[in-house]
């Protein structure tokens, strides 16, 4: 199953905006991982769909 369109977008968007984390679809598209890689440390938020994975990030990339 893919993603809705417009959150297919606003990731395009995010991840222009914050190379630093990438994000990528497991188990077909049923749950997504963003990984944020700095340098001996590794961040990983998780989430059921893209959309509750994107408000999560812009969560966290607001409070930094």
């Amino acid at each position: 199953m893919a993603a809705p369109f417009d959150q297919v977008l606003r990731q395009q968007r995010f991840t222009q905006a914050h190379p630093e984390w990438s994000i990528h679809a497991q188990g077909g598209a049923s749950r997504y991982l963003a990984e944020k890689d700095d340098g001996p440390n590794c961040h990983v938020v998780a989430a059921l769909s893209l959309k509750e994975l994107l408000n999560r990030l812009e969560e966290i990339v607001a409070a930094q």
